[in-house]
């Protein structure tokens, strides 16, 4: 292992890695758990904060951090550690690629079922809990997490779980770190199930001229037979599509393809294979967290059964603002809805703040995904405090009581 000291000494200036607009004082990249666990004491130590990155593609989620002292790599943490392909499990170090990892389980028909960009990291992608429309059919990270290994301020590194599928008794703690931001812990491997490749993947997508015309036609995949691996409804052009991503044997899939057709209407297209694929992966750019210029992405929440009333609520409300969204996309399975405001730049702060205000009001849950850091001032991005909070603040002084790792960017400033 080498000397922390030594690394921090060593941590490089890059002005490529920011959060908000904050500029690390240095980059680290450790290649090993130890020296990971190592570099957070002595962060503790000098009271340093630590910020994990990874691919850089979820920096803009969470609250603008007061300060970024040191940005610690997990590139250095990358590949795969170990593959049993005929137990479906396999162990991914926390920088593996996501599009890399993808490819390795594709030579032997395998996938994880996610949808995220190729170069977020394995790390990154358990942390931030992102999973895409395809949680429809085959849940999130949580899900197929089975074991992980992280390093904490204490100068430990912990393990939970393992390589098996069924291996859990009493608390599980690898799912703890699932969507914690990297407050806990920074996460240096993890093992997970993964899934066969469907021998057949089609994508049926149905065009509609109004809003509840979509919401319609998903509503009638859902009540049907049909099982979907995404089902989603989004702004297209001046109308809506509802695309219906379905997978399986060759010999059942034609009979579900005719019955998506007929339930979606108006002689829907039909995307096969590869080219299925390649939408769906389209469709998820269209949601990068990596903004370009002044716009917010939210996501707003409730039960699957209100999606209806809030998406056409929301739509209809910014309509009324003049707020531009030309991003909408509806999960209705999920109870999601996930927009991108582009307000007019003469008063863009002011406008984002009153449409955050009147769309929160729709959902159950509202969380701003990503925007201008000045947007991002002054308010908690992941809105109003749970009741869970007191318990994930305990949770946060047994892991981390320095504040060393991502301070003030989680919920309630955590």
């Amino acid at each position: 292992m080498r000397n922390p000291a030594a690394l921090l000494a060593a941590a490089e200036f890059d002005p490529a890695i920011s959060v908000d607009g904050l500029v690390p004082g240095g980059v680290v990249h450790p290649e090993s758990g130890e020296e990971v666990a190592a570099l957070l004491a002595m962060c503790d130590q000098h009271k340093f904060t630590a910020t994990p990155v990874g691919g850089g593609t979820k920096l803009a989620l969470g609250n603008v951090p007061p300060k970024m002292d040191v940005a610690v790599s997990t590139l250095g943490l990358g590949g795969v550690r170990a593959y049993e392909p005929s137990d479906l499990v396999c162990s991914l170090g926390a920088g593996a690629r996501f599009g890399d990892v993808q490819a390795v389980l594709a030579e032997h028909g395998q996938t994880i079922p996610l949808d995220a960009p190729d170069d977020a990291t394995i790390g990154g992608l358990v942390a931030t809990a992102i999973a895409g429309p395809r949680r429809l059919g085959n849940g999130s990270l949580r899900d197929l997490l089975i074991g992980i290994e992280v390093a904490h301020p204490s100068g430990t590194v912990t393990h939970g779980g393992g390589m098996v599928v069924k291996n859990v008794s009493g608390f599980d703690m690898p799912r703890v770190y699932h969507g914690s931001l990297g407050t806990l812990g920074i996460i240096v491997s993890a093992n997970f199930k993964v899934l066969p490749l469907p021998q057949r993947e089609t994508t049926v997508v149905g065009t509609h001229q109004r809003l509840n015309e979509a919401l319609a036609a998903a509503r009638r995949i859902r009540q049907s037979r049909i099982m979907p691996l995404a089902l989603e409804v989004s702004r297209s052009g001046d109308g809506w599509s509802t695309a219906v991503r379905i997978g399986g044997h060759e010999a059942t899939l034609d009979g579900a393809v005719l019955e998506v057709q007929r339930l979606l209407g108006h002689d829907p297209q039909l995307i096969e294979g590869p080219e299925s694929s390649a939408w769906w992966r389209g469709y998820i750019s269209a949601t990068d967290l990596r903004l370009e210029h002044d716009a917010a992405l939210l996501r707003l929440s409730v039960r699957p059964r209100d999606v209806d009333t809030m998406a056409e609520g929301a739509v209809g409300a910014l309509s009324q603002l003049g707020i531009a969204s030309p991003v909408v996309a509806i999960s209705p399975g999920l109870g999601q809805v996930i927009i991108r405001l582009e307000p007019e730049p003469a008063d863009a702060h002011d406008r984002f703040l009153t449409a955050r205000d009147v769309l929160s009001a729709l959902a159950d849950h509202a969380v701003v995904l990503a925007a201008p850091p000045a947007w991002k001032r002054g308010i908690d991005v992941w809105g109003p405090a749970p009741a869970t909070l007191p318990v994930m603040k305990a949770l946060k002084e047994q892991f981390d009581p320095g504040g060393v790792l991502n301070a003030g960017r989680f919920v309630g400033f955590i």
